[in-house]
């Protein structure tokens, strides 16, 4: 079954200060990462490096997972040709 999940790394925090959202996809046990057109500020961030719930990004992060997770369901559902 595939996840997938927002993620921000740390180490890779720009000038400007903000983080890159990533999106992590996992499938047996393979993980691959896509790099999104959204950034965070770290005032929308919890201490624990998760985003802020309410927030726009983490409203635009949703739409962005749960449209994925759409495509996939639709590759599922599609008969072999």
């Amino acid at each position: 079954m595939l996840t997938i999940k927002p993620e921000i790394k740390a180490g890779e925090r720009k000038v400007d200060g903000t983080y890159n959202i990533k999106l992590r996809f996992t499938l047996s046990r393979k993980v691959k990462r896509l790099s999104t057109s959204l950034f965070i500020k770290p005032e929308e961030m919890t201490r624990t490096g998760n985003f802020k719930k309410g927030t726009i990004i983490y409203k635009e992060v949703e739409r962005l997972v749960a449209a994925y997770q759409a495509d996939d369901n639709r590759m599922l559902e599609c008969p072999s040709v």
